[in-house]
């Protein structure tokens, strides 16, 4: 019995000297208030959730510290919106140069498109060319358009140069995506190669805009051209300016939501 006694009084004297749990959450709490101050936010909000989990009674310190990690949510958010806004401004620079060949029109509805500059409607007219699709949120896609005063009822084309080469899929005529009609003597055929329905010829394109790139009309009746200068560049530029489109799309949806964040952690 003696024995036991001085073993119950040696267990609490230790208790006694050792931290106690309030000091302890204390101690995380001011931890991961330096790391605050550090700006070292992973750390922090580690020293953060365990408190809770080490110390769930310290009610005190588990309340203080979801309102320091309320407010490392806030910095960590003015973080990315500075990091958001500067790439927005990079990507807005890098879409300038390539905008200069390029013209917004809503010619074709009330949706507004891009247009290189040597490719409008009015510059085109009786022409046989590829032609550049584009809208201000970087979907693109081009088109075929065969204007002669005999059909060839064409529904794919080949791009090539030096045995090099792209071949689009057929698109059946049907009225929409390939469309044929009549303007006098004339008979015009119009094929968009939307969806991946180019099948490559695009990028062929962009990749080669320096080369002498011949395109076949294909269908019942076999048409050639070399493709202008002009015409390549139109698609090579438009190509490009689409991703750069998208992704300053991108870039603004998400500070969007950045600053409807921001605006809620600040209510």
């Amino acid at each position: 019995m003696k024995i036991l006694s001085i073993t119950l009084f040696v267990a609490l004297l230790f208790a006694s000297c050792g931290p106690n749990k309030q000091e302890l959450a204390k101690a995380k709490y001011n931890r991961a208030e330096q790391l605050f101050a550090d700006k070292n936010f992973n750390d922090a909000k580690l020293e953060i959730d365990s408190i809770a989990e080490l110390y769930p009674g310290q009610i005190e310190y588990i309340t203080r510290g979801n309102d320091l990690l309320r407010k490392i949510t806030i910095e960590e958010q003015k973080q990315n919106k500075v990091f958001l806004d500067s790439m927005l401004q990079t990507k807005r620079a890098e879409l300038e140069p390539l905008m200069k060949n390029f013209i917004e029109s809503s010619d074709y509805g009330a949706k507004k498109i891009l247009i290189h500059k040597r490719q409008k409607p009015e510059n085109s007219y009786g022409r046989t060319y590829l032609r550049a699709h584009l809208d201000l949120e970087g979907n693109f896609y081009i088109s075929s358009r065969y204007t002669g005063t005999d059909r060839i009822y064409h529904d794919q084309i080949k791009v090539y140069f030096s045995g090099n080469e792209a071949l689009s899929e057929v698109v059946p005529e049907d009225g929409f995506n390939n469309r044929h009609f009549e303007d006098g003597e004339n008979q015009w055929e119009v094929i968009n190669f939307k969806d991946g329905k180019d099948n490559g010829v695009i990028d062929f394109i962009a990749q080669n805009a320096n080369q002498s790139i011949k395109v076949q009309f294909r269908g019942k009746k076999y048409y050639y051209i070399v493709m202008e200068k002009f015409d390549k560049e139109a698609i090579r530029d438009g190509y490009e300016i689409s991703f750069v489109l998208k992704e300053i799309k991108r870039i603004e949806e998400e500070l969007n939501k950045v600053k409807a964040e921001l605006n809620r952690l600040n209510a």
